[in-house]
């Protein structure tokens, strides 16, 4: 029989993993599309996801050095923990935007029909029979404002129904049903023919006016669709500018501090792990994994649970994602209360820090990860508008797939690619040590760029995808175990919040910034040539730059060889406080030799 021993000292951190990552997935990725029906437009939420970036480069290392400081990193991430689940919890009860939404109405002697313009997507009307696929009639309800009593005159007696209608009534609620398959687009411009209205107890088929006349009413139809259209003109209408709405602010501020916490709570969890790993810092890409697990099935379920929630309604009902958020994060924090921590006990200092980054081997590791930060942003910003639009550019039938290709690109990316090559990280960093592994994943994200920026088919994404395991899977352990194995004892988790707010705080920041403004100048596939480019040139820059040091110092020993040696051994003592990382140094800061 096959032998299978659980290591139970690290299932508290793989459950960590899983449930911390599990209970965040069911909102994230909705969070754009939530401030939209809360009346935030597109501008609002970019500002918003530019400026949380630096709210985590703020929160990681700070509350790293108050964790290392202090000897509380495990109170502050249990709290942690706590508040992104309050922050996430409390988005809930921000009041929806109080907006309508108009058509107007027609009415002439050819036909009645309700008219929407200023639609700029060119594929609206295949998305809308899309969703009317099984059902033709569209059904609005309709409240309209007429002072005059013109538009109420005219239709009662075109229609010879006087005797249903009030000459005193200056608001005029109806029902309208149109047959989907009359829709047109013309220009800019969707029109709804009207085949039958029913108004004041009384039904009217085939509504026609002996002269043309119209009003604006507002509107609430059974199609979501069509509603979006409506409601994206009626907020950039808004008197009030949506950066002074109690929607906008509430959301900004309980965001920020989600983020924060969420930053908090990434770093100390990582220090944590080293910790109970002890002398085995590779099989970190072990316990890591089991939050890409956590994100991809909970991501799965919360959609499905969404659209179940959502059925005949006009907008999602994301009510499933927060009760999974705040329940699935409270028993996260319960599970990590059994995490037994060693904390080191030499005080702590800042200028042991500080001396790490006067080495110039370490500097170059940190300017990588940045760099890879950019090159990450970028995809997760832009890889699914991209495949929108190289879909679109194949016509509007691309619409019946495009979602489908999308999630199985997320799938690909967690699945195959993140999850495996998590758990052979540390095999890998054992191999080629993290200078050589570094290289390879700049290199590799390089060609990767590249690739996306040649696609005609979008589905050969697919195939592109599985990279993101010798990239993001490879690259958490890579980024990790180097902070780790660097920093003094008492300081792990100060050094795990430094290089995981330059990775996210400035390099995706960066990424989402610059390649926005080239997407938008230049298109998606100029976009990832550029940063491809970039990446590849500076895994060669990186790799020749160490190649160059080796070089200069194989060359020094030569000459100097017993007395340089004591004194390289010396300073690395000194640099790595006490010689605690001298067995690996080589392979941290050359990749000439291997970890153990």
């Amino acid at each position: 029989m096959l032998d299978v021993k659980i290591n139970r000292k690290l299932l508290p951190i793989k459950s960590h993993y899983f449930l911390f990552n599990a209970g965040t997935a069911p909102l994230m990725p909705y969070i754009p599309t939530y401030a939209k029906q809360l009346g935030i437009p597109s501008s609002g939420v970019g500002i918003m996801y530019a400026i949380f970036p630096f709210v985590g480069l703020i929160a990681k290392p700070s509350f790293g050095a108050l964790a290392d400081k202090f000897k509380k990193g495990k109170l502050i991430f249990i709290l942690s923990i706590i508040f992104t689940a309050i922050f996430f919890g409390c988005i809930a009860f921000i009041p929806a935007h109080t907006t309508d939404a108009f058509m107007d109405l027609e009415c002439n002697s050819g036909e009645t029909r309700l008219k929407t313009c200023n639609v700029t997507d060119g594929c609206a009307l295949d998305k809308i029979e899309m969703e009317f696929q099984g059902k033709e009639i569209m059904e609005c309800k309709l409240v309209c404002y007429d002072p005059n009593y013109s538009f109420l005159e005219q239709i009662c007696n075109d229609g010879n129904i006087s005797e249903s209608c009030f000459s005193n009534q200056t608001h005029i609620e109806m029902t309208t049903y149109s047959n989907i398959s009359d829709s047109t687009f013309e220009q800019t411009c969707l029109y709804f023919p009207v085949k039958h209205i029913y108004f004041n107890g009384t039904d009217i088929e085939n509504p026609q006016c002996n002269g043309a006349s119209g009003i604006k009413c507002s509107v609430d139809c059974n199609s979501s669709t069509v509603m979006d259209y409506i409601q994206n003109a009626i907020i950039e209408q808004i008197a009030e500018p949506y950066y002074k709405t109690i929607q906008f602010q509430l959301l900004f501020f309980l965001m920020a501090g989600a983020w924060a916490a969420q930053a908090v709570v990434v770093c100390l969890s990582d220090a944590i792990c080293f910790n109970l790993l002890g002398d085995k810092p590779h099989n970190y890409g072990a316990q890591r994994l089991w939050g890409a697990v956590g994100w991809g099935l909970m991501a799965i379920i919360a959609g499905y649970l969404i659209d179940l929630a959502s059925a005949g309604q006009l907008q999602k009902d994301y009510t499933p994602s927060f009760y999974l958020v705040v329940i699935i994060l409270a028993i996260n924090a319960v599970s990590v209360i059994k995490i037994k921590v060693d904390y080191h006990q030499e005080p702590y200092q800042i200028k042991k820090i500080l001396i790490l980054f006067k080495n110039v081997r370490v500097v170059l590791f940190l300017f990588s990860c940045i760099t890879f930060g950019i090159c990450i942003g970028i995809v997760w910003q832009f890889q699914l508008w991209f495949l929108e639009d190289l879909a679109s550019a194949q016509g509007c039938d691309s619409l019946q797939w495009i979602k489908l290709l999308q999630g199985l690109a997320m799938g690909v990316q967690c699945f195959l690619g993140e999850a495996p090559f998590l758990f052979l990280s540390g095999r890998i960093l054992k191999k080629f040590g993290h200078v050589h592994t570094m290289t390879m994943i700049l290199l590799v994200m390089g060609i990767r760029l590249l690739a996306y920026s040649y696609l005609v088919n979008p589905w050969y994404t697919l195939p592109i995808d599985l990279l993101n395991g010798l990239t993001l899977g490879v690259y958490w352990s890579t980024m990790a175990s180097y902070a780790n194995l660097i920093a003094p004892p008492e300081a792990t988790s100060t050094l795990q919040g430094i290089f995981g707010a330059l990775f996210e705080g400035i390099g995706t920041s960066i990424g989402s910034l610059f390649g926005g403004f080239i997407y938008e100048s230049y298109g998606g596939a100029i976009m990832f040539r550029s940063f491809g480019i970039y990446a590849l040139v500076y895994g060669a820059i990186y790799s020749l730059s160490h190649f160059a040091m080796d070089f200069n110092k194989r060359k020094s020993s030569d000459t100097k060889h017993s007395m340089d040696d004591k004194e390289h051994e010396n300073s690395v003592k000194d640099f790595s406080n006490g010689g605690r990382v001298l067995s690996n140094y080589g392979s941290l800061v050359t990749g000439n030799t291997h970890s153990n």
